[in-house]
């Protein structure tokens, strides 16, 4: 246990720790959960997962589930922005592999001069590229690391950058709960039109936990976040309800978020075929978001 709490300290420190530079943060794509049954329960639900994304939440999450899958979703983001992804995901219970993408499109957006009159049209976009490897250290402890590409265009600069993420899991003596922790967006990017674009470097510890009620099956997860580019600590609750075999129902609520609380949404299991919906609004005016993922089970 001791060593447990020493490296959930270490990553937690340095995250606290790392200075903050002078340049912009840039790649904010990386904080927008992926699929859409993590972000119906608000970017929690990772080791009860049967989609692909789970890695990309914590590089150690793939190795609770035995699985070989192919996630892809289309998500409807705010300002009439769309992020599509897809991710395959493998794991035997002691080693996990994945990888995949993420890809925000902005549309065509009007460039204008100095006097605000049309000059042409520029179309903005985030590609992130992503693999991922687990490894189970022992029966109750896991380790997984994910290595990323990026790439960012805004009109005619650019910038190129990669991250590596860090997540840990273990099993408590506690039946069915563990403790997770995970520190993302650790690396470096080129510069964009002479400015350094700094990555959104982030910290996470969670407390997972499923039980049985009314002879459904529940897990639920409750998830502490710190971004290095904001200073306010951030919670997120999330808890998804097995109906039966076929239906279950999500519900997520972040805490401390400028324009996002509540979130939910449902899936549909057909056999090898997975459906799965997810409903986000946005205070202010912002437009709701819809999130449609499809995984095929092999």
């Amino acid at each position: 246990m001791k060593k447990v709490i020493l490296m959930i300290l270490i990553m937690v420190l340095a995250v606290l720790l790392t200075a903050e530079t002078s340049g912009e943060y840039g790649f904010q794509m990386l904080k927008i959960s992926a699929g859409a049954v993590l972000s119906a329960q608000g970017g929690t639900g990772t080791f009860f997962s049967n989609d692909a994304y789970g890695f990309m939440q914590n590089p150690a999450a793939g190795l609770l589930k035995r699985k070989r899958v192919l996630s892809l979703s289309q998500n409807y983001w705010i300002f009439d922005t769309t992020i599509n992804s897809g991710a395959y995901a493998y794991s035997n219970g002691k080693r996990s592999f994945g990888f995949g993408y993420r890809y925000l499109d902005y549309g065509k957006i009007d460039s204008t001069d100095d006097t605000g009159l049309p000059i042409g049209i520029f179309h903005p976009m985030d590609l992130v590229l992503s693999t991922n490897i687990g490894y189970r250290l022992t029966p109750d402890h896991y380790a997984g690391v994910n290595v990323s590409l990026l790439y960012e265009k805004i009109d005619t600069s650019s910038s190129f950058g990669f991250t590596i993420d860090l997540g840990y899991t273990y099993l408590t003596p506690i039946k069915d709960m563990l403790i997770s922790a995970a520190l993302k967006h650790l690396g470096k990017t080129s510069a964009m039109d002479k400015d350094v674009i700094d990555l959104p470097i982030t910290g996470e510890l969670s407390v997972v936990k499923s039980f049985q009620l009314v002879s459904k099956n529940f897990s639920t997860e409750l998830k502490t976040v710190k971004h290095i580019d904001d200073d306010e600590f951030k919670a997120v609750w999330g808890i998804k309800a097995e109906i039966n075999r076929t239906f279950n129902l999500k519900f997520g609520y972040k805490f401390n978020y400028d324009s996002e609380n509540i979130s939910a949404g449902f899936g549909i299991n057909l056999k090898k075929i997975s459906l799965d919906y997810a409903y986000i609004p946005f205070d202010y005016e912002i437009d709701d978001v819809h999130i449609m993922g499809l995984t095929y089970r092999f």
